[in-house]
């Protein structure tokens, strides 16, 4: 026999020592071990209990990993994964039971159960319960319990891994549950497929009420306005997702990016309520669809309807959802452009001065809003026929309206457009949103001020253009720049006329008033009522200034103006013109009126009363001044009746048609000096009484007393001539010679047409020397042809009665000394002629009488000659 080797014994021995551990160990297996506490490589194992049955069971009060560094993770790698679930798998396959009952791990305690098809996970996050079967090829999967803690999502499904094309089908039904009670808000059936590059997600939802139970699942996002847009802007009854896909590049370095890029979601809401806005009212669709793909998020609602405004059309799309957001909103209106349009385009900074309340108005506006930057692109066209139009509250009409708009511009073009009865036009105009202004063109038809009076201001066929500021919510300011013209438009209306040089050609007003330039301001809250204030200056000839007695010039007047009447008057209280459909009353202080016949039967004469009245004025007829303390006149018609006193005098006129009646009396010397411009007269008293005839020629008669007559051509020069003449100087005396002529009392008769002055009879008694005389002056050329005869005081004639033979010669039968004159030239420049001596001396009065011919001979002729 042969000898065994050493080495074969160790052999032997080692075998039989490790049969015998494997007994040992089998034996206590089988019978069961129990750890009480032990640790290895850093793990701490308690309560730990190994038994072999067919399969080994493992029991584990707990198990501690907290010592394991947990900081270095590696990259997702799916391969990776699934070699590690199959490891597992296969590791599983030799255990008969496993539990876990605390998992210690980082700041989270964990269990784990396995019963030898059921696979039990409990993390404090996640829960699962799944069984892994291997058949064939394939390892069947049944998720029968997974459910996302934080998340509150449940998943129950199947599918299988298939070995050699490493690609797993999942099908399942995932539930979104309500943190408190567990209800489901939401199911979504759910597939997965996926290979080693690739996972595909496709399903489909029952319906729910919103998706807000997404926002704590998916990741934040930062922007708010995004934000609401995803999760807020909208409400309904119920919503449903019809396709869901998304496609995630498992190697991919920006897995959510790129994931996103592959979203694809098609949901459909019910009764929605859309809010574009926060400080708008939400817009009401019977039915919304919702897609999400591209990074975009779109809306597409169901005959929209915003306040009873039919939207039917609009859209709105959020792009560029993670990365630079911008949304897009797409409005389609046929509806009125009223007060609550205005506030939606107002909200999105499109402010727009019109409105159209009662017209339809139909639209096609986008809005693209920067959601980081707030920026806002606008487009969009509108249209309107048959147009009532308010601008700020004021209403307007127009045939036709097209309006354009693009970005913070306006452009519009309008037919026929018409306010009231006064503006008709045409309009191309362009609105700056941004500087909220307005400018373009007027193609006037007609514009008036007032349709009651279209006097102050009528345009007719013009084209203008025109500048409109609305910066001011509550007021409107229009302005014509080649009319330098200015409107304020509000609860009230002010116009500012810069200079209405401008409006003369448009307004009779301004020319009937003479007119020349200035600034005009009126305001009016009706169109029916105006105030105005007006700084003028005019060639005006009827106010003067009552110490230079010329015209003003320049005036400050403030109007009030009424339906039924109006008052004009300058800022001193002056002058003050009211006018009524009962009376006119013009009322003068301190200034001085001139009256021209021709203006009054030209202008203003009708059948409302006229009544002028002047208080410390004068008046200036044509260019004579007769001085006032005051005076009144009534017109109406061609009827005029008068009152002037100044002082002790008192004047009354009347007039009808072509008659006059004029009386005068207890005048001084002030007033006759003042109208005739000469100081002719110191003291005295006088007065007038005239009428016209039949021929319309003013017949009357002046009276003076007491009064000394002095600085008259006539006289100056009939004094110088009398010097001449050595054998008149005896006609000189006390109350006649260079000092003037004193007359205790005289008459004039006179005539008194457009042409000439015709003295009938002149007789002044004076206290030495008496005058008569008669003749004519013509008022066209002041040409004078007058015969006078100065009769001595009976001191003179005394001595002379005592010469019998000259006493017979030179006095004649009334014992008085006659000495004629002739004056002719003018009434400036009067030239004195006398006959021969012996005429002189045998010439009485009733031989002049025969020279003479009566004046008013010579005014009927020359007035027959010229009707001839």
């Amino acid at each position: 026999m042969k000898k065994l080797s050493i080495r074969t014994l160790e052999k032997i021995l080692f075998f039989t020592f490790f049969i015998g551990i494997l007994i040992t160990l089998y034996a206590f297996l089988y019978n069961g071990i129990r750890i009480h506490q032990f640790e290895i490589a850093g793990v701490k194992l308690e309560g730990l209990y190994l038994k072999l049955d067919k399969k080994l069971i493992v029991q584990l009060q707990t198990l501690n990993l907290t010592s394991i560094d947990s900081t270095n993770h590696k990259t997702f790698d799916i391969k990776q994964q699934i070699q590690y679930a199959k490891n597992i798998h296969l590791v599983l396959q030799y255990f008969q039971e496993i539990s876990i009952e605390t998992i210690l791990f980082e700041d989270y305690q964990a269990n784990l159960f396995y019963d030898g098809n059921n696979f039990t996970i409990n993390l404090p996050e996640v829960y699962a319960k799944l069984n892994l079967n291997e058949e064939s090829s394939k390892i069947l999967i049944e998720i029968q319990d997974l459910y996302l803690k934080p998340y509150n999502i449940y998943y129950q499904g199947s599918g299988e891994y298939n070995l050699r094309r490493q690609s797993l089908k999942l099908v399942g039904k995932l539930d979104f549950l309500e943190s408190q009670n567990y209800s489901t808000l939401a199911s979504v059936h759910l597939q997965i497929n996926s290979t080693l590059n690739n996972l595909l997600l496709t399903g489909s939802s029952t319906t729910f009420e919103n998706i807000k139970f997404l926002r704590p699942i998916l990741p934040k996002i930062q922007n708010p306005l995004v934000d609401a847009w995803v999760f807020d802007n909208y409400s309904a009854t119920d919503i449903k997702i019809h396709d869901f896909l998304v496609s995630i590049p498992l190697k991919s370095k920006n897995l959510l990016e790129n994931s996103l890029k592959n979203l694809y979601v098609s949901l459909e809401a019910n009764n929605t309520h859309i809010t574009f806005h926060p400080n708008l009212p939400p817009i009401h669709a019977k039915n919304l669809q919702i897609i999400f793909k591209n990074n975009a998020l779109e809306f597409y609602p169901s005959n929209p309807n915003y306040q009873n405004h039919s939207l039917n059309g609009s859209q709105v799309v959020l792009k560029n959802l993670t990365t630079n957001p911008f949304l897009q909103i797409n409005i389609a209106t046929d509806t009125i452009l009223d007060s609550t349009i205005l506030n939606l385009l107002q909200t999105y900074n499109i402010s727009l001065p019109i409105a159209l309340p009662e017209t339809k108005i139909k639209t096609n506006l986008y809005l693209g809003i920067d959601l980081i930057t707030h920026s806002i692109e606008t487009k969009g066209f509108f249209t309107a026929k048959n147009a009532k139009t308010l601008i700020n509250a004021m209403p307007l009409t127009s045939e036709d309206i097209q309006v354009k708009l693009d970005n913070e511009l306006i452009y519009i073009e309008t037919k026929n457009t018409q306010y009231e009865n006064l503006l008709k036009t045409d309009t191309n105009f362009i609105i700056n949103t941004d500087n909220k202004n307005l400018s373009g063109d007027l193609t006037i038809d007609f514009l008036l001020l007032s349709d009651k009076l279209p006097e102050l201001l009528f345009i007719q066929n013009q084209k203008l253009p025109f500048n409109v500021d609305f910066k001011q919510k509550d007021k409107t300011i229009l302005s014509l720049p080649t009319l330098s013209f200015e409107a304020t438009l509000s609860d009230s209306y002010s116009f500012n006329f810069q200079d209405i040089v401008f409006f003369l050609p448009f307004s009779k007003f301004l020319q009937n008033y003479y007119l020349q330039g200035g600034k005009v301001k009126i305001s009016t809250q009706d169109f029916e009522s105006f105030k105005g204030d007006l700084k003028i200056q005019s060639n005006q000839p009827f106010l003067l200034d009552k110490t230079t007695n010329k015209p003003w010039n320049s005036l400050h007047l403030l109007l009030d103006y009424h339906p039924t009447s109006f008052t004009i008057q300058n800022i001193d209280n002056t002058f003050k013109f009211h006018s009524s459909k009962q009376s006119k009353n013009l009322n003068l202080k301190n200034i001085a009126l001139f009256i021209d016949p021709t203006h009054f039967s030209n202008h203003i004469l009708n059948d409302i009363p006229l009544i002028i009245e002047g208080e410390n004025s004068n008046i200036l007829f044509k260019d004579k001044l007769l001085l006032g303390d005051y005076f009144s006149f009534s017109i109406v018609d061609d009827e005029i009746k008068g009152v002037l006193r100044y002082k002790n005098g008192v004047a009354d006129l009347y007039k009808k048609n072509d008659f006059y009646t004029i009386d005068a009396r207890e005048f001084g010397d002030e007033f006759v000096n003042t109208f005739i411009k000469k100081n002719a007269f110191h003291q005295g008293r006088f007065f007038l009484n005239a009428n016209t005839n039949s021929q319309g020629t003013l017949i009357g008669e002046i009276k003076l007393s007491n009064t000394a007559i002095n600085e008259l051509n006539i006289l100056q020069n009939l004094m110088a001539f009398i010097d001449t003449i050595p054998a008149l100087l005896s006609l000189k005396n006390p109350g006649f010679n260079q000092d003037g002529y004193y007359v205790k009392n005289g008459t004039i008769q006179f005539g008194l047409n457009e042409e000439f002055l015709a003295i009938q009879a002149l007789e002044l008694n004076g206290s030495s020397i008496d005058i008569k005389g008669k003749g004519i002056l013509s008022l066209k050329n002041n040409n004078l042809d007058f015969y006078a005869q100065l009769i001595t005081a009976k001191s003179l004639s005394n001595i002379i009665n005592k010469i019998p033979l000259v006493n017979y010669i030179l006095l004649g039968k009334e014992g008085k000394i006659y000495t004629n004159f002739k004056i002719q030239g003018t009434s400036e420049n009067p030239i004195i002629q006398t006959q021969v001596t012996q005429d002189i001396l045998l010439s009485p009065f009733n031989a002049l009488k025969r020279v003479i011919v009566s004046p008013f001979e010579i005014f009927n002729k020359t007035k027959d000659e010229s009707i001839k």
